[in-house]
């Protein structure tokens, strides 16, 4: 599947994010890591009779509001990279993120500790879940966290017309 045009706008609202008058050479390393990243993803539709597993409370899943969160999403994004120094540019790049539509991050927790994080895209009656982690640890998959993700986005989900999950290869 080429990458739907909902992709597009959330790679480029995450690229404006370092774009502004002195960027750091790590915000902009760690973009470049990202950009590389994407060419390992595809993008499947979530249909509505689609069998999701409920292993994760929706109750324990908040919209990353504050900067703690934000570094949170940050470190279980950087995660996915086994090098330190990757993770490092990763969180660097990611902890810039501005709140502001067209995408919100949100953060699942699990006996107090993040487990799972994903950026929600809503565009145009589309829903892009991206950037979808699940730490290795937590006994979570990301099918569970996708249940519940869009168990609490219900109403959301309900108007979209399209609702697009992003995974990575």
């Amino acid at each position: 599947m080429s990458i739907p045009k909902i992709a597009e706008i959330k790679n480029q609202w995450l690229y404006q994010q370092v774009e502004v008058e002195f960027p750091t050479k790590e915000s902009i390393a760690g973009m470049a890591l990202y950009k590389d990243d994407l060419s390992h993803r595809d993008f499947v539709a979530l249909s509505s009779d689609q069998p999701l597993s409920n292993e994760f409370n929706q109750d324990d899943i908040f919209q990353v509001d504050f900067h703690r969160l934000t570094v949170m999403f940050a470190l279980l994004q950087a995660s996915h990279w086994s090098q330190e120094r990757e993770q490092e540019l990763i969180v660097e790049f990611l902890t810039q993120i501005i709140y502001s539509p067209p995408c919100n991050l949100y953060i699942g927790f699990r006996q107090g500790e993040p487990v799972a994080a994903a950026i929600v895209t809503n565009v145009d009656e589309s829903l892009l879940i991206s950037d979808l982690i699940v730490s290795a640890h937590s006994k979570t998959s990301e099918q569970g966290f996708v249940a519940a993700l869009t168990a609490k986005l219900s109403d959301i989900v309900e108007q979209a017309n399209q609702v697009l999950i992003e995974v990575r290869r």
